[in-house]
């Protein structure tokens, strides 16, 4: 718990610093959500601007722009594997919703801990995508999966955080205009910097993965 507080606080601190400017990129990935091909290169940048800004790097407004080409191939790689598991996610819900029997009850909540899951998972995707020597997708995904094992504590409190933040920012949208998704970038990247710096809870990234189990 308290490797998390330690995270929030950060996270919160690396926002207030550059509070007028991460307003304005959040609005920027907020648009760019809108033409649906665009999100995913923009959710990236935003890590990306993240990842710098936690390395004590200046940011200005045309390293958005710098890091939305960068992110262009490897963020529609993610977005497209999101995209299939979430139809499947779904479509399994919508279709046996209403069917009885407990055989389909236990199969809907192992689909409900899968999409839990994979939403934690992605929480600390790109900070990881962002860490690695040789950035790979499935290398990516096993290091967020392997941060929620190996410290579970700091895992599941950023996820209950994040899922807070979502909640109350659609339901009063002003958030999710003006922060949410610097929020989660920060809080993501100061979580895995926690992760892979447990001495330090911060500090520059060296590349280091964490190891398997």
């Amino acid at each position: 718990m308290g490797d998390a507080l330690r995270v929030i606080g950060r996270a919160l601190r690396l926002w207030w610093s550059e509070l007028l400017l991460l307003t304005v990129f959040n609005l920027a990935w907020l648009a760019l959500q809108v033409p649906i091909i665009t999100g995913p290169p923009a959710t990236a940048a935003m890590y990306v601007l993240a990842r710098r800004l936690a390395d004590g790097e200046l940011i200005q407004f045309r390293d958005g722009w710098q890091a939305l080409r960068q992110m262009l191939w490897p963020a529609w790689q993610w977005g497209a594997l999101n995209l299939v598991i979430v139809v499947a996610v779904a479509g399994n819900f919508r279709f046996y919703a209403a069917t009885p029997g407990l055989l389909w009850s236990v199969l809907r909540l192992a689909w409900g801990v899968i999409a839990t899951l994979w939403f934690a998972v992605n929480l600390f995707y790109w900070p990881f995508w962002l860490a690695e020597t040789t950035p790979r997708l499935d290398l990516t995904l096993r290091n967020g999966l392997l941060l929620f094992l190996k410290t579970p504590g700091l895992g599941l409190t950023i996820l209950v955080i994040c899922t807070i933040l979502i909640v109350v920012s659609v339901l009063t949208t002003l958030p999710l205009a003006a922060a949410l998704m610097a929020w989660l970038a920060l809080l993501g990247v100061a979580g895995v910097d926690a992760a892979l710096h447990p001495a330090e809870n911060a500090g520059p990234d060296t590349g280091v993965e964490i190891e398997p189990l």
